[in-house]
């Protein structure tokens, strides 16, 4: 069974957008994606924005028109979605239909057309089906089980490993995780590799932990950068901080990059926060396994001495 409608697909087709999100008012200045085409087909139900805090949604609704967006390069639009244009167009006070595109494809697009193919978008999608809930709901289990089949031993290689876990997940080109514990920290390149020091992700981490807020989850690392002493780092587009607790107290950063710009759906923060939870375990079992060892090998010293004496 799809989880695409055909239509959307066809009105989409029909202004040259690669992506199309169909977004409806649910309480107040509140919407919620219900479905699409393209990435508007994959993140059907996961993204909620507000008027207040997208301008080109409120200007939209506010004109009856369609607002346009074009950027030099690949940009947030809205929620975690980035392109480089975009189109808002009202359907009802309650509908808004978000057209994407990969490059100049909507600037020959008349207004009557985007609204047209707006209209036929929205009457294809009612709801989030059924078919991509349950798709949805699997994605999560199988990261879960993913992270609880961790075969390592050491506390550095669960790190290692629960970092490539959490960013494959998430479809993330960066993961560092940061352990108080030893102040150890553990990077995973997916694509991306960080410009700074170690030294100083380890510390820019620990400033996140000793502050405290989680989650943490920035969707445009432009106008909220990293934060210091890795506000200068370069090409990250969003991240998101989980927090690890327990035994294993310590941070999960997460980020994507230009690599892959985009931001983080409702599923992503979903999946990050139980990721965290199961690697709070993982981890804080390396770290005991780590002290058994390292305690057993202190008695033995110990017993060894009274038996020299």
């Amino acid at each position: 069974m799809s989880t695409t409608a055909p239509r959307a697909d066809a009105a989409a087709a029909s202004v040259g957008a690669c992506d199309l999100f169909v977004l409806r008012r649910v309480s107040g200045n509140r919407f919620v994606h219900f479905g699409g085409s393209g990435r508007g087909a994959g993140w059907a139900g996961l993204i909620e924005v507000t008027s207040d805090e997208e301008a080109s949604l409120g200007e939209a609704l506010a004109t009856r028109a369609p607002v346009r967006l074009a950027h030099g390069g690949k940009e947030l639009v809205f929620g975690p979605y980035y392109a480089r244009a975009a189109a808002f167009v009202p359907v009802t006070n309650d509908v808004v239909v978000v057209f994407g595109a990969e490059d100049s494809e909507l600037e020959g697009t008349t207004d009557d057309a985007l609204s047209s193919a707006a209209t036929m978008a929205a009457d294809a999608v009612e709801s989030v089906t059924p078919v991509k809930r349950l798709a949805d709901e699997l994605e999560e289990l199988e990261a879960v089980r993913a992270a609880v089949a961790v075969q390592e031993t050491n506390v550095e290689s669960v790190m290692r490993y629960l970092g490539l876990v959490a960013a494959e997940s998430l479809s993330c080109e960066l993961a560092a995780v940061y352990l108080a514990e030893g102040e150890r920290l553990e990077m995973v390149d997916c694509g991306w590799t960080l410009r700074s020091r170690p030294e100083q992700v380890a510390a820019a981490l620990k400033g996140v932990l000793e502050e405290g807020r989680f989650p943490y989850c920035v969707q445009d690392a432009s106008i909220v950068p990293l934060p210091s002493p890795l506000d200068e780092e370069r090409g990250i587009r969003s991240y998101y901080l989980l927090e690890l607790q327990g035994l294993a107290r310590g941070v999960v950063l997460l980020a994507h990059t230009d690599a892959g710009p985009r931001g983080f759906t409702l599923l992503c923060r979903r999946l990050g926060l139980r990721l965290a939870d199961v690697a709070s375990a993982q981890l804080g079992a390396a770290l005991t396994r780590d002290w058994c060892l390292t305690e057993a090998a202190r008695l033995h010293a110990e017993f060894g001495k009274l038996d020299a004496s």
